[in-house]
C-alpha cells in the first residue's frame, strides 16, 4: 500500500549554502581559461547528430548554444555549471528530508554537500560530470520517494530524470540498476511488485534511445573508450587500488567522514528495511568499478544520499555537547578554507600553490594558456606561402587542441583569422573528416608517431613546439608542431588511419 508523501521543501539555510557555492564559483569563473572538454563540447554542438563516440549530445548542444548566447565570454559560460553545482547542494537537502530529517538536518546536509571538493571542482567546468551528478542525484531522490511511497508520480518522474541523465552520461543507467539490484537483495521488494518501476524504466530507455541506438549501430565505441579510461588513458583515470581513497579525497578528508557515517547509518537495523538499499547499491557500484576500472567521481550521484544520511545522526550527536559543536565548527571552517584552495583556480599559474592544486585536481592544468598555443599555431600558419594556403589544413592529435583552434576560427580572434580549417581523428572529430581531396599541406599539431607520419606524407618537418608557462605540465606542454606535405594516399583512404578513440 502506498504511503503518504512528505511535503517537499527546503529551509532557508539550504538555499544559502547553494547560493554560497554559486557566489564562490562565479568569483573564480574567469580565471585560467576554457578546459579542453569545454572546447570540444562547443565544437561538437555545431555538428548535428544523434550521438558521438564518447558522449550523448545533450551537453554538447547545451554548450554550443550557451556559448553563442553569452558571446563566448568565459565567466558567463560558467554560469550554468555553477547553478547545477548549487542544484546538487539542494538535492542533498531534499534527500535528507526524504530520509526523515528535519529542517536543521537538511541545512546540515546542504552545507556538507557545498563543502565537497567534487562539487566545487566540477561546478567550475562545463562538463558532463557537472550536469550528470545533479540530474542523476535528482533521479535517485525521486527513486527514494518512489520506493518509500509507492506512488505513480515519483516513479514516472524518476524515469524521466534518469532518461535525461542518460542523455548526459550513460553512467545513470548503472547507478539505477545497482539500486534496483540492491532493492531485490535487501528490500523493500514490495516496491517492485507492480508495473510502476517497469513503466519508469521504459520512460528512461525511450529518452536514452537516440544515444543507445547510435552506439549500437556504430559498434559501441563507448566500450573502447571505457577500456581506455580503465587502462589510465584519461587525465582523471584512477587506478583500481586507488578508487576508494580517491573518492574520499574527491569528497574531502573531513566531509568523507560524513559519507562513511551515512553508509553505516543506512545499514543499521532501524533504517535498513526502508533505506538500506541506498548503501548496498553504492557498494555494489564501487565493487563493479574496482573490477572494471573507471574514475573516482563515477559514483558522484550517490554522494548526496550518503551525505544526507550521515548528516542526520552526526548533527544529533554533535548538538548534545558544546565541545562537539566547537570541534565540528572548526572542522567545517577548515574545510571551507582548504577545499577551494585545492580545487579551484585561486593560485597564480605555475606557482607552488598551483602545482599542489593540480596534484589534487589535474583538470586545472588543462585550462591554462590555450591562447598561447593558438598564437604559436597561427604563427606557423602564416609561414605557409599564400599560393598553398587554400590547400592547407590543420590536423591535431586530440580534441582539446582541435576544439581550441576551431573556437578561435569561429570567434574570429586575431590569431584565429589566420588559421586554416581544423581537423582531428580523435573521438567525435574523427566523424567530421576527412579534409578536402585537394589538401596538400597539413599542419600537424601534437604528438604523432614519426613512423606513421613517414607513411602518410612525403615529408614532414618540425617548425615549433607548444610552450606552456613555467611550472605547468599539461597534455600540450612541449607538443611539436609540424608541417607535412603531399599525402601518400587519397584522404578517404588515409583518414581511417588517423582516427582514434580514447
Amino acid at each position: 500500500m502506498a504511503r503518504s508523501a512528505r511535503t517537499v521543501g527546503l529551509p532557508l539555510g539550504s538555499y544559502l549554502a547553494a547560493g554560497a557555492v554559486v557566489l564562490l564559483l562565479m568569483l573564480v569563473a574567469n580565471r585560467y581559461g576554457f578546459h579542453r572538454d569545454e572546447l570540444y563540447f562547443i565544437e561538437s554542438g555545431h555538428h548535428l547528430a544523434w550521438a558521438q563516440p564518447d558522449n550523448p549530445m545533450l551537453v554538447p548542444y547545451l554548450a554550443a548554444g550557451w556559448h553563442w548566447l553569452v558571446g563566448g565570454r568565459l565567466w558567463a559560460f560558467r554560469i550554468l555549471p555553477a547553478l547545477f553545482a548549487a542544484g546538487h547542494v539542494l538535492v542533498t537537502g531534499l534527500i535528507a528530508h526524504e530520509l526523515g530529517g528535519r529542517p536543521r538536518h537538511q541545512v546540515a546536509a546542504s552545507i556538507v554537500a557545498a563543502l565537497t571538493g567534487l562539487v566545487l571542482a566540477a561546478g567550475h567546468l562545463f562538463s558532463t560530470l557537472t550536469f550528470d551528478m545533479t540530474v542523476s542525484a535528482a533521479a535517485l531522490w525521486l527513486l527514494i520517494m518512489a520506493v518509500r511511497t509507492g506512488r505513480w508520480a515519483p516513479w514516472l518522474l524518476a524515469g524521466l530524470a534518469t532518461g535525461i541523465a542518460m542523455e548526459i552520461r550513460m553512467m545513470a543507467i548503472f547507478i539505477v540498476a545497482c539500486c534496483l539490484l540492491a532493492i531485490m537483495i535487501i528490500g523493500p521488494r514490495r516496491s517492485l511488485a507492480g508495473p510502476k518501476w517497469l513503466v519508469s524504466a521504459a520512460i528512461a530507455l525511450a529518452l536514452a534511445a537516440p544515444n543507445l541506438v547510435w552506439q549500437a549501430t556504430h559498434g559501441w565505441p563507448m566500450r573502447q573508450i571505457a577500456v581506455n579510461i580503465a587502462a589510465g588513458g584519461s587525465t582523471s583515470s584512477t587506478g583500481r587500488i586507488a578508487l576508494i581513497p580517491s573518492q574520499l579525497l574527491a569528497i574531502g578528508p573531513i566531509i568523507s567522514v560524513v559519507l562513511v557515517v551515512g553508509i553505516v547509518w543506512l545499514l543499521r537495523k532501524p533504517r535498513r528495511p526502508e533505506f538500506g538499499w541506498l548503501a548496498i547499491g553504492y557498494l555494489i557500484f564501487v565493487v563493479i568499478m574496482i573490477i572494471t576500472g573507471g574514475k573516482a567521481y563515477y559514483p558522484a550521484p550517490f554522494f548526496p544520499a550518503l551525505l544526507a544520511a550521515g548528516a542526520i545522526p552526526l548533527l544529533d550527536t554533535v548538538s548534545r555537547k558544546l565541545w562537539r559543536r566547537i570541534v565540528a565548527l572548526v572542522l567545517l571552517i577548515s574545510s571551507a578554507i582548504i577545499t577551494p584552495m585545492l580545487t579551484l583556480p585561486v593560485w597564480p599559474v605555475g606557482s607552488q600553490g598551483f602545482q599542489i592544486g593540480v596534484a589534487v585536481n589535474p583538470d586545472s592544468a588543462e585550462t591554462v594558456d590555450w591562447d598561447g598555443y593558438i598564437a604559436t599555431i597561427s604563427a606557423v600558419a602564416r609561414t605557409i606561402p599564400a599560393d598553398q594556403r587554400r590547400s592547407t589544413v590543420i590536423i591535431t592529435s586530440n580534441y582539446g587542441e582541435a576544439g581550441a583552434l576551431a573556437r578561435a576560427r569561429r570567434m574570429q580572434t586575431p590569431d584565429g583569422r589566420d588559421l586554416p580549417p581544423v581537423y582531428s581523428g580523435h573521438n567525435g572529430f574523427g566523424l567530421w573528416g576527412p579534409p578536402p581531396a585537394d589538401t596538400r599541406t597539413v599542419i600537424i599539431v601534437g604528438e604523432q608517431d614519426p613512423g606513421d607520419l613517414q607513411r602518410w606524407f612525403a615529408s614532414c618537418r618540425t617548425v615549433a613546439k607548444l610552450q606552456s608557462p613555467p611550472g605547468v605540465d599539461n597534455s600540450e606542454a612541449g607538443a611539436p608542431v609540424r608541417i607535412c606535405v603531399r599525402p601518400r594516399q587519397p584522404w578517404p583512404q588515409l583518414w581511417p588511419q588517423l582516427r582514434h578513440l580514447s
